[in-house]
């Protein structure tokens, strides 16, 4: 017996007592771990009596596809059957879940089923978007009659891509292939290309054409040429084909023409009428108009560099002197200045190259002095030089007291050179003026200006004064002038002497045989605009006066006093916002006091050189960076 088993100490009634009691506490203790069981069994999901428990999850839960594809969807939880709650109209899927889209828009559901309590099942939302066709090109064409174009479309939202063509006008509106390649008809009009998706046929694109006639337009539209004068004419056409057809209406008499279309003038004067004709449309002729003058420009010998803003120089020799300048001014804002110079034969019509400068120049002066020899001033951060025409060489001389450049240089009757305005070498423009003396190889100072200019001209007068016209300050927000000044050599000073009609820079100044002025073009107005008006000063009551207008409003532009005492004005840059250069001509008569056209240089050009020959021919050099030269006869 164990020591403390009580139970040997007790009667057999109360032994007897105990184990019933310890029996009944037996029982509740096992009635106690079933229904533990029981719940356990049903928390768990046993048994079949509780569908609260079963679970589905569909991945993904939401998604767009495009109309024909397909996309995998997976439930999570109880296994499933797959099903689309709008039945076919909303695609279709397998029993692995890979659904297909219809071939509709809009928004269908996609339903994963527990298989073990049919009540239980989740949706997941399917975008299925609309077809849409972009045309790979502008909505809306232009086109000739019969002529092709392959369309071309882009198509979205699907899976099938094939589209159908058609025309909505029918057979009046032109032909199309099954590929897209549409055929216009013969009658102009505006017709609809209707391009509709195989896997939709709701979703469609419709491409406007306009059918038009060929048209032909010659630029330039007119000219003025002298005997033999030529120039390139340019057809521009709205056709497939841009190919024309060179031709002169009035035959031979009427000149010749190259199949590039570069028209040369025939001897005689006259009008005659340069013909461009469509390839395409034979039936399609454009006219351009040449009027034949008895004076115009002729080509001769190239030069050897480009150059604007240089100088050229009438030696005693009968040669010209070119000298300087910029080879990129124009095509490319500048900066390729020239130390190179030529020499021009007026009896060969060439060019050759003569001694180099001792450094670049570029919107210098060039001055012939009474000793034959010429003042290179200006333009350059150095000393001016001397050209010696006997050694074809170069030499400094003195350095001007400020240096500068777009200034005007006059040989004054006492056989000194003044130097006015211009800028200075920080871009300043200058009022101060200065005299050159040959004689000592000096520059000094004189009187200065009233008002600071450049892009001004300075004229020598009859009485040995110089003329200071127009201009701009452009130390004061590049203020035009329309005032003048005359210099007095024997006083060294300047004074007023009245004011233009208009404010100008970039003109021109040529003195007449009759001892006026003729002032021409330029910049002008609060707009800096170029203009055609024109005026004359006259030295007597120190006045200006309006005479007729040029023909065309010009800005640098040359100017040159005929023999005949007419003045030739040519070139220079445009009214056009793009600033292009000219090749027209005109002259004045000082008689009559009106411009008339003569005939036009064979390039545009400002910025460019000139000089009367002594055979009585103008020289006409570079400009617009070119290297070509040409003469007025």
């Amino acid at each position: 017996m164990h020591p403390y088993d009580r139970s040997s100490c007790l009667s057999p009634a109360n032994a007897n007592a105990l184990d019933a009691s310890n029996r009944r506490r037996k029982a509740r203790i096992q009635a106690l771990v079933l229904a533990t069981l029981v719940a356990l069994l049903v928390s768990c999901g046993g048994g079949s009596g509780n569908s609260r428990h079963v679970q589905v999850r569909i991945s993904p839960n939401s998604t767009t596809v495009i109309q024909g594809d397909t996309r995998q969807f997976a439930a999570v939880g109880d296994a499933v059957t797959w099903s689309v709650s709008e039945g076919s109209a909303g695609g279709s899927i397998s029993s692995s879940g890979l659904y297909t889209a219809p071939n509709s828009a809009g928004t269908f559901h996609v339903v994963a089923t527990s298989q073990s309590d049919p009540s239980v099942s989740e949706a997941a939302v399917v975008t299925v978007t609309k077809v849409q066709i972009a045309a790979l090109g502008p909505f809306t064409l232009t086109m000739n009659q019969s002529t092709q174009l392959a369309g071309s479309v882009f198509v979205t939202g699907t899976v099938n891509v094939a589209v159908s063509w058609s025309i909505q006008e029918g057979a009046a509106g032109g032909t199309i292939t099954a590929t897209g390649t549409y055929t216009a008809p013969t009658t102009h009009g505006t017709y609809h290309v209707v391009v509709t998706s195989q896997a939709d046929s709701t979703a469609t694109a419709v491409i406007a054409i306009a059918v038009v006639p060929v048209t032909v337009s010659i630029s330039p539209m007119s000219d003025v040429l002298g005997p033999s004068g030529t120039r390139f004419f340019w057809a521009t056409l709205n056709s497939v084909n841009p190919g024309v057809t060179w031709s002169i209406q009035e035959g031979a008499a009427g000149g010749t023409i190259t199949a590039a279309g570069t028209y040369t003038a025939p001897n005689a004067t006259g009008t005659f009428h340069v013909v461009a004709t469509s390839v395409f449309d034979p039936t399609i002729p454009t006219l351009a108009t040449v009027t034949v003058v008895g004076s115009g420009f002729l080509p001769t010998g190239d030069m050897k560099d480009g150059r604007s803003e240089h100088t050229a120089t009438l030696l005693t020799s009968g040669k010209v002197l070119v000298a300087g300048g910029d080879s990129c001014l124009v095509s490319d804002g500048g900066g390729c200045w020239l130390q190179s110079t030529e020499l021009y034969d007026p009896v060969k019509g060439t060019f050759a190259r003569g001694s180099q400068m001792a450094r670049s120049h570029v919107s210098h002066t060039a001055t012939l002095l009474p000793n034959g020899k010429v003042l290179i001033a200006g333009g350059s951060a150095g000393p001016a030089e001397l050209y010696d025409p006997s050694s074809d060489s170069f030499s400094d001389t003195g350095a001007m007291v400020t240096p500068r450049w777009g200034h005007t240089a006059t040989l004054l009757q006492n056989g000194k050179v003044l130097i006015t305005g211009g800028n200075g070498a920080d871009s300043s423009t200058l009022s101060a003026a200065e005299l050159y003396d040959p004689k000592t190889g000096t520059f000094t100072l004189t009187g200065s200006m009233k008002m600071a200019r450049t892009g001004h001209t300075a004229t020598l007068l009859g009485n040995g004064q110089v003329l200071i016209v127009g201009g701009e300050d452009q130390s004061h927000q590049f203020t035009l002038l329309s005032t003048a000044e005359l210099y007095d050599p024997a006083s060294g000073s300047f004074s007023s002497s009245g004011s233009m009609a208009v404010d100008r820079a970039g003109h021109s100044t040529t003195l007449l045989n009759n001892g006026t002025v003729l002032v021409a073009g330029g910049l002008s107005g609060i707009s800096f605009e170029n203009t055609a008006s024109a005026e004359f000063y006259d030295p007597k009551s120190g006045t200006f006066s309006a005479t007729s207008n040029m023909t065309t409003p010009r800005q640098n532009a040359f100017a040159v006093l005929l023999q005949n005492g007419k003045v030739l004005i040519a070139g220079g840059f445009s009214i056009d916002e793009d600033g292009s250069s000219l090749f027209t001509a005109e002259v004045y008569d000082p008689v009559t006091g009106t411009f008339t056209q003569t005939g036009s240089m064979i390039d545009a050009r400002a910025l460019a050189a000139v000089v009367l020959l002594q055979d009585g021919r103008v020289l006409v050099t570079g400009g617009s960076d070119l290297n070509t030269a040409e003469v007025f006869q």
